[in-house]
């Protein structure tokens, strides 16, 4: 421990008790020590004992303290990053910005498809079939799907901030330090803010979902004649719930 200067001997001599103490390699102590027992100073083992026996509180005394200034600061950093988190909550809006876009695609290729087939069933094929499947389509299965994979990412580490703090939390009460001013509601937001943001990221992946079947659903049955079966075939595999 820094500052603790090591005991190296005790003696007594008509009831004065003497602890000789000494840093690094001892040596001055240990001649003064020789001195003394030279001079009739004689041992004290038991002078010697509560000696190290003090030395053995102060280490632990400071083992102590650094492990509760060490505590302290993780429960600081950990409500500051949780308090981050919650500021920075918007409740899966980018998702919500994709279902906006995929809604609008998909009421522009309702539009397309009173064109019916179309000449040489262009229409069919180049534009409602396009709009489903690299628009609508793209909208789910490449915007929506990046920003969904984000969002659990998201969700993932902000439970593992609420896991940071509870543990500091912990620790404080384990030290007999009051927990941190904040701490139980930071927790709190958080935690509330998980389950809209996992409510609100489902309802938006099922939507989406839906818009990218009926997308398909109508380029599919658009064309007749010669146009049937021109559409994009069959829906891609939509998105999967986060949780």
């Amino acid at each position: 421990m820094r500052g603790l200067v090591p005991e190296v001997c005790a003696v007594q001599r008509d009831g004065v008790i003497v602890v000789v103490r000494d840093t690094s390699s001892q040596i001055f102590g240990q001649s003064v020590c020789s001195s003394l027992l030279q001079d009739g100073w004689a041992e004290d083992s038991a002078a010697e004992q509560t000696a190290q026996q003090q030395d053995q509180q102060a280490v632990h005394a400071s083992t102590q303290a650094t492990a509760r200034a060490a505590h302290q600061s993780t429960a600081n950093d950990a409500l500051s990053a949780l308090q981050d988190s919650n500021s920075a909550f918007n409740n899966a809006k980018s998702v919500r910005d994709d279902l906006t876009t995929a809604d609008h695609d998909l009421a522009q290729l309702r539009k397309d498809a009173k064109g019916g087939n179309g000449e040489d069933c262009y229409n069919v094929e180049n534009v409602v079939g396009y709009d489903a499947e690299n628009v609508v389509g793209y909208d789910v299965t490449s915007s929506a799907s990046y920003d969904v994979d984000q969002e659990q990412e998201g969700i993932t580490q902000l439970r593992s901030r609420i896991t940071d703090l509870k543990n500091a939390q912990a620790a404080l009460t384990a030290d007999g330090l009051p927990v941190l001013p904040g701490g139980s509601t930071a927790i709190a937001t958080a935690e509330a803010h998980l389950t809209m943001a996992i409510t609100t990221t489902n309802k938006a992946i099922d939507e989406l979902n839906a818009d990218m079947k009926t997308a398909y659903s109508i380029a599919n049955a658009l064309g007749t004649g010669d146009c049937a079966d021109s559409g994009p075939g069959e829906t891609p595999q939509g998105l999967s719930h986060i949780s």
